[in-house]
């Protein structure tokens, strides 16, 4: 069954607000160790990672856009990878869904019908990271929330990336873990649908590039621990929080060096045919 693209952050299902989802974060004051710069089609990027890396990495936030709670994580993923460079394109070109009106389905159903429409927004994402491809040796994908969906709508349609993963995705539909065509890192939080994420962690577990995938369900976390919707003065949240990043890092770190293996593989099989 496809999944409902006008309905976005699920409900949480616990503890004091069962009918509506987490709030956003509120700032602290965090020093962003990244940069704002005009990249490929988009006037305003996120970028964070050494120069001369040989890999890039487009995220894609959730309907907040570039949220403190969200870019601090990408901060602590560039430190983790080492030789990656990540890329935040502000795919909203400057209009994130207010968080004064979370909630509002009907302001939420206009956002995606408009500013957030997945099927526009995502061949803007893919061209972009075709610019990339020109520079960097692989690029990957990553998503929250909407950019979650919007980067497994990417891994299924193009080859473009290498490897995607998905933290606390919404949208999800069965479907999604059948159509991807490459591997995948998979996190979703208590809030989504248990029966989904069951079917697409079983559909991954069907493919034949199993081996290089990754799963964990934070059981204890709700929707949006990791991005915008994270509460880092709550223990659990910041405990998963630190645990998500620490376990992407590992899942593209090794994803990266199977790559190379294969590369470093086929150079001497090449050598020796024509030798």
């Amino acid at each position: 069954m496809a999944s409902d693209t006008t309905q976005c952050c699920p409900p949480q299902t616990k503890p004091s607000k069962p009918n509506v989802p987490h709030p956003p974060a509120e700032s602290t004051g965090y020093e962003l160790k990244g940069r704002y710069e005009a990249v490929g089609s988009y006037d305003k990027v996120y970028t964070v990672g050494p120069e001369g890396a040989k890999h890039a990495l487009v995220v894609v936030y959730d309907i907040f856009g570039f949220w403190e709670t969200t870019l601090r994580g990408q901060d602590i993923l560039a430190t983790n990878l080492g030789t990656t460079k990540i890329y935040v394109p502000d795919v909203f070109r400057g209009h994130p869904f207010p968080k004064e009106r979370d909630g509002d389905k009907d302001e939420l159903k206009k956002f995606f019908g408009g500013t957030a429409k997945l099927d526009d927004r995502l061949p803007e994402v893919v061209e972009f990271a075709k610019g990339l491809k020109k520079e960097y040796e692989t690029v990957s994908l990553m998503g929250y929330c909407w950019g979650g969906k919007l980067a497994l709508m990417a891994l299924a349609s193009d080859k473009v990336f290498c490897c995607g993963a998905v933290v606390h995705p919404a949208m999800i539909a069965r479907e999604d873990g059948d159509n991807l065509s490459v591997p995948l890192g998979f996190y979703p939080s208590m809030d989504e649908p248990k029966d989904v994420v069951r079917k697409i962690h079983e559909a991954m577990q069907g493919k034949s590039f199993r081996e290089k995938c990754g799963y964990h369900l934070y059981d204890t976390v709700h929707h949006g621990w990791a991005a915008a919707r994270a509460d880092l003065k709550d223990p659990e949240n910041k405990k998963q929080y630190e645990d998500v990043y620490r376990r992407l890092g590992e899942y593209f770190t090794h994803h990266l060096a199977a790559i190379l293996v294969s590369q470093v593989n086929h150079r001497a099989g090449s050598s020796q045919t024509n030798a």
